[in-house]
């Protein structure tokens, strides 16, 4: 193996295993927002409490396009390690108050507070994450493989997801009910601090050829391309994306809440949802590679996916269980996960090379920061309002034809630009 072959998968690990860490330790949150509400919002019952606890989740997202537009600037002037490294220390520190706060009733209304500027820092720290690491992906590529190599920053969210709900199927196993509720919700927190030093050293680790940063483009030019066609639709795919993710991410709470089944079936199916979610995003990405313009694969999982998914949701609610909910956390992960490489490759490329780093963290972390910040607290609000529990199902009915639409739009705007990485395919050894 060359020596730039060892750098290139030293680089690649090192946002790999940066990434992970950091959705890990933004995920678990979501997967114990049950436990959580009991904690810090115990005056609040039922979908009430799981409100609370998720508008707190939520605040996590408002900063990250503020954390986006700092550490963007801050990796343009000093490099992309080292505004990784600026992120990891803020997601530690977010990370520990979130673990070490008293409940509410130890230390009154002030835990609350604490645990909303835990999920601040954390929010900053992720929204300034995303784009230093999918820029550090797409230029450690081999030339023409960076719009495949960048959906490992996808796959390391996945496996951060698929981790921590792990932790919380065995503390659901492990534990009795009051415990878990009472302090085995803390547990991922505090296993995720103590893992962070290693994130540290491997991210101090990139050669140092590849800490420095070019001269960038003017920022003035950089945010006028915010405003073009092509990143316009970057940003309306990220944005279905976005809500259909934190649908799915939704599955434990709604499984608990909604349908009111026991935290270790809902660990457990979303566990299962996820293994399949990793394999289909990996199968997804060996299509792309060797479908160059893999339009009709899009289609045709789009097409038969979302009925599928539906179909599920209904059959949950009317026949809540272990197997119900294993199918429809199956379905959810695999449609998805399939069309993850062809449409993030497309987006990837479509982004120019010079602001990558900054527009795509730009991008990623407002749509985010609505949509994904919002996206449960108003499903619970409106299954709430509406009494309807299928009301996850509409939304994803809904956000297909509307993703499929800017999909096609930015293919037909790529095509016309003869962008050649994003319709040339690739050799097997890319992946």
């Amino acid at each position: 193996m060359t020596g730039s072959e060892q750098d290139r998968k030293r680089i690649i690990m090192a946002a790999c295993v940066g990434n992970f860490l950091e959705f890990y330790n933004f995920m678990a949150y979501a997967f114990f927002a049950p436990m959580i509400a009991k904690a810090f919002f115990p005056h609040s019952s039922g979908l009430a409490g799981l409100f609370d606890a998720l508008i707190t989740f939520g605040a996590g997202f408002f900063l990250r396009p503020l954390g986006a537009f700092c550490v963007g600037i801050y990796a343009r002037r000093h490099g992309h390690q080292a505004a990784l490294m600026l992120t990891f220390v803020i997601m530690a520190v977010g990370s520990l108050l979130l673990a070490a706060t008293p409940p509410t009733g130890a230390i009154g209304i002030i835990a609350a507070f604490m645990i909303v500027l835990a999920r601040m820092m954390q929010g900053f720290s992720d929204g300034g994450e995303v784009g230093p690491a999918t820029a550090m992906l797409y230029d450690a590529a081999p030339p023409g493989k960076g719009g495949i190599i960048s959906i490992m920053q996808y796959v390391t969210q996945i496996l951060g997801m698929l981790v921590a709900v792990i932790f919380g199927l065995i503390l659901s196993l492990v534990l009795s009910h009051d415990a878990l509720y009472d302090w085995g919700w803390r547990v991922p927190f505090v296993i995720g601090v103590a893992i962070l030093p290693f994130g540290f050293w491997l991210r101090r680790q990139i050669p140092a050829a590849h800490t420095t940063h070019h001269e960038p483009h003017p920022f003035g030019a950089t945010l006028r391309l915010l405003i073009t066609p092509k990143i316009l639709l970057v940003f309306a795919l990220i944005i279905c994306g976005t809500i259909t993710n934190y649908l799915r991410t939704f599955g434990v709470s709604y499984a608990i809440a909604v349908l009111h089944l026991p935290p270790g079936i809902a660990m457990f199916a979303m566990t299962i949802g996820l293994i399949c979610g990793v394999t289909a995003v990996i199968a997804g990405m060996r299509i792309a590679n060797r479908n160059p313009d893999p339009m009709r694969f899009v289609l045709w999982v789009s097409l038969i996916g979302t009925p599928l998914c539906m179909v599920y949701y209904g059959l949950s609610i009317t026949y809540p269980g272990l197997w119900t909910q294993i199918g429809l956390n199956v379905t959810i992960f695999l449609s998805s996960g399939l069309l993850i490489a062809p449409v993030w490759r497309l987006l990837f490329d479509a982004i120019p090379d010079h602001s990558r780093a900054f527009i795509f963290g730009l991008v990623y972390a407002v749509a985010v920061s609505v949509f994904g910040g919002l996206t449960q607290p108003i499903t619970v609000l409106l299954i709430a309002r509406f009494h309807d529990a299928m009301v996850p199902a509409w939304m994803i009915g809904v956000l297909t034809p509307l993703s499929l639409l800017a999909y096609l739009g930015l293919r037909h705007l790529m095509k016309q630009g003869h962008r050649p990485s994003a319709f040339s395919p690739l050799p097997d050894r890319a992946l």
